[in-house]
Formats: structure tokens, C-alpha cells, sequence
């Protein structure tokens, strides 16, 4: 497995496919000196890895339920993407506030720039719509002081979290009767990786750091049916280690899960403050607390943001916030995965193998059994074509 070099090669990727989130368009970004002095954003940049036990790298993306406003793109992912050892899923979150009180009605360009010859896929999701050429990201946005309506709870909480901020509202050029909390997109990039590495030691893990930077802070999870528990890591520094165990403690499954969201949105919060902190919590409940599976997540800094992000504006402030998030499959995990996935058709799969289908699929078709093997490639070029 490649040894991460974070930022030299996480600072924003090149090689764009030619297409908007779900659209074909293409255009030039649109010069905007007006200054918003009034204006500040928070950039929550989360980069997702998914690795195997033995260390290599999976599928990325998870299975979502996308509110019906997200446009997703409409091309198809090839099988080229799996064959890539390192990848990662980036997520961009764009939040804005004001100190004026009223008369925000703004539009904004924003970019989000190559950096380096590391991949990009094309947007997979968006809102507004994002524009994509060869070698940057166009993001119109409209805000407003009108603050965004409360998303109901047919909205997942990873889209509806972000409204505990309470910031401007966001909408699209144009669509004045649809303003919410954030500008959300999310692509893929290769030839990223975690920064820390999870193993076995005994009956402990021990996780490494084995980025050239010191990492500040970061939580071990672990959920299962039983419920979730969430051990705070100290500082490690450029190749330390450090030995832990795994929760949850004995609690009913509901109030581990209380407690567990607590615990993040205190550990969001040291670093960002409390009214952002809960956003952040709120937004990562699902991925982070609510799927099984075992996790590491760090907060990163700004040397390693995965994203540079531009506007065609002056704001006030650009704060940047950069989450990484390790999904760690077990190998109780992976036994379940290659005993059951000879017997599933797609729907049983999604249902079967949770959020990281695709991850433990990929597990799958790696495997020396050929039955397993093909059955696993079958579903996975299934699920791509949906």
C-alpha cells in the first residue's frame, strides 16, 4: 500500500470528465468583483477511504438515500474505477452566515480548482448545480438572509444536519422557491489515502499515523446491533502508534446512541464551536454513528485540505474545516461477506451488505474462490449500471 502523501497529493485533483451533476454543460466561470463584506462561509471538506484488513483500498462511495432536490449525475461508472488501489470520496459542505440581519440577496461564483495530476470523477451529486470541465468546477450560488426552510424528515440528516447552523439560505440560479442550509457536492479522487492505519494487536488496535503531520485529534467508532461506542484518541505525531479498545459499554443500544452523538459534536465543537460543531454532528450522525462498522475520524489541517475552493467575491472570512473518515471492514466482516454473497441478487446485496456495498463487493470478487468471485463482479456491474 502506498505511504500517504497528503499534501502533496490531496490538494485538489485534475483530470475533470467534461460534464456538469447530471447535465452536459460547460462553461467559463463568470467574473464577480463585488465585495460581500457582510458574508462569511465554513468549508466542511470530508474525505472518506475505505480499506480491507489486509490494508487495501476499496470502494469509496457509499450507498445514500439522496433527497429528490440533489441532482446526480447521469453517467455511468466504470469498472476502470476499482482497479485503482487508493481512492477516496471527497465531500465538499459550503455554509454560509452574515452579521446583517436582512437584505442578503447574493450570487456567487465558486471554483474549485486542480491542483495536482491525481484523478477526479465527474460530480456525482450536487445542489446547486455544479458545471465541470478539463481542469475546474464552476458552482454557481444564490443566497439570501431568507433563511433556508427546515428540511422535513423525509430529508436524510445528511443533508438536513446542516440546518442546525442556521446560516443564509442556498439555492440555484433561478430556482427561488427551493433555498437550503448548504452547497453539497461529492466526487471521487485516486491516488488518496487515510493518514491513519488501523490494525490488529492482540485483543487491541493499534492505529498509526503515517502521515508526514501530526494529527490533532481523532475518535475510534464502532457500531453494531448492540449499539455504539466512541473512544477519544490523544495527538499523534508523524509515526506514532497508539494501542486502544473497542466500545460500546453497556448502555440500552438507544442511549449508546445519545451519548455517542454527544461525543461527536463535543469533539467537533473544541475545534469549531458549539453552533457549528452540533451542524457537523448533526449532518454525520448517519455515516459516522448510525451504519455498522468500524471508523476512524480525524480532524486535519488546513496544509491538507483536499479542495481548493475559490469565490468571485470578497467575503469576510473562508474557514475550513477537513474531516477524515477511514472505513475499516473486519474480518468477521469480510467471512460474513464471502459466505452470503453467492446467494444475493442486487436488491438483497444492498440490503445485506449495508451503506459500503460496493467496498465488500470489491472484497468479494478479490477472493480465490471463483464462484465468489464472479458472483461479486455480476452484482457490481449491476449496481454501477443503476
Amino acid at each position: 500500500m502506498q505511504k500517504a502523501r497528503w499534501l502533496t497529493s490531496i490538494c485538489c485533483a485534475a483530470s475533470l470528465g467534461a460534464s456538469g451533476c447530471g447535465s452536459n454543460q460547460d462553461a467559463g466561470a463568470v467574473s464577480d468583483s463585488r465585495s460581500t463584506p457582510s458574508i462569511a462561509v465554513v468549508q466542511v471538506e470530508t474525505i472518506t477511504t475505505v480499506q480491507s484488513s489486509a490494508g487495501s483500498f476499496l470502494s469509496p462511495t457509499p450507498e445514500q438515500v439522496v433527497p429528490a432536490y440533489v441532482e446526480r449525475n447521469t453517467e455511468q461508472a466504470t469498472a476502470a474505477a476499482a482497479e485503482r488501489e487508493e481512492r477516496a470520496k471527497i465531500d465538499v459542505a459550503l455554509l454560509f452566515h452574515s452579521s446583517a440581519a436582512a437584505g442578503i440577496n447574493q450570487t456567487l461564483d465558486v471554483q474549485l480548482a486542480s491542483g495536482n495530476a491525481a484523478a477526479w470523477s465527474t460530480v456525482e451529486h450536487c445542489f446547486p448545480h455544479a458545471e465541470q470541465n478539463a481542469d475546474q468546477v464552476r458552482w454557481p450560488l444564490a443566497l439570501s438572509s431568507t433563511a433556508a426552510a427546515d428540511l422535513d424528515s423525509s430529508i436524510s440528516a445528511e443533508w438536513r444536519g446542516w440546518q442546525d447552523f442556521r446560516g443564509l439560505g442556498v439555492r440555484g440560479r433561478g430556482l427561488a422557491d427551493l433555498s437550503v442550509p448548504a452547497a453539497t457536492l461529492d466526487f471521487e479522487a485516486s491516488g488518496l489515502s487515510s493518514p491513519l492505519v488501523l490494525s490488529a494487536q492482540g485483543g487491541s488496535l493499534l492505529v498509526t499515523n503515517r502521515s508526514s503531520h501530526a494529527i490533532a485529534r481523532a475518535l475510534l467508532i464502532y457500531s453494531h446491533s448492540g449499539g455504539v461506542g466512541v473512544t477519544e484518541l490523544a495527538s499523534l505525531a508523524p509515526g506514532e502508534r497508539a494501542l486502544t479498545l473497542l466500545g460500546p459499554k453497556e448502555h440500552p443500544a438507544d442511549v449508546l446512541l445519545q451519548l455517542a452523538r454527544q461525543q461527536l459534536a463535543d469533539f467537533f465543537a473544541e475545534s469549531v464551536g458549539t453552533e457549528l460543531g452540533s451542524a457537523m454532528a448533526a449532518a454525520k450522525s448517519i455515516p459516522f454513528l448510525e451504519t455498522q462498522g468500524l471508523r476512524l475520524v480525524s480532524l486535519l489541517t488546513d496544509e491538507l485540505e483536499p479542495v481548493a475552493v475559490s469565490f468571485s467575491a470578497s467575503l469576510v472570512s473562508q474557514k475550513r474545516v477537513i474531516v477524515s473518515h477511514s472505513e475499516i471492514l473486519k474480518p468477521e466482516e469480510e467471512a460474513r461477506v464471502l459466505g452470503i454473497v453467492p446467494d444475493l441478487d442486487a436488491d438483497q446485496a444492498l440490503s445485506a451488505l449495508g451503506r459500503f456495498t460496493r467496498a465488500k463487493l470489491e472484497f468479494a470478487e478479490q477472493d480465490a474462490d471463483p464462484g465468489v468471485s464472479a458472483r461479486a463482479s455480476s452484482l457490481l456491474s449491476e449496481l454501477r449500471g443503476r
